[in-house]
């Protein structure tokens, strides 16, 4: 069983505040809580993190595995390194399909435009 350490919203309409919580991969995030190791209040700028660091790295010690943004917050904190958010993978939206390489249309493929076409030079004339 993977354990993560995820951010549980709390708080009410507008005002959110989250719960730094240790939680099962797979479990729904209001669900199966097995440890609440902080609070994180994105609205107050004085106080970014108030978390416990001893348990947080009891548990990474143990092979929790922090989300994206647990582990950008426990940089800025000081508890892990500090990670290059454009290194972390984006996340798609629902319809949204992976890039991939532009396709070419069939007939740029068989026939090349008439400007592309090479001219053989003609010969003298005797």
């Amino acid at each position: 069983m993977v354990v993560k350490l995820k951010l549980q919203r709390k708080g009410t309409k507008n005002r959110p505040v989250y719960r730094l919580v240790v939680q099962p991969d797979r479990s729904a995030l209001e669900g199966n809580v097995i440890e609440i190791l902080g609070q994180y209040d994105p609205l107050k700028k004085s106080e970014l993190l108030n978390v416990d660091a001893e348990k947080i790295k009891s548990w990474l010690a143990k092979g929790a595995q922090p989300t994206d943004k647990v582990r950008i917050l426990l940089g800025k904190a000081g508890i892990m390194p500090l990670v290059d958010v454009a290194a972390l993978p984006k996340r798609r939206t629902k319809g949204e399909q992976p890039a991939e390489a532009p396709v070419q249309k069939a007939a740029e493929v068989v026939a090349p435009a008439a400007s592309e076409v090479p001219v053989a030079p003609e010969a003298p004339a005797a």
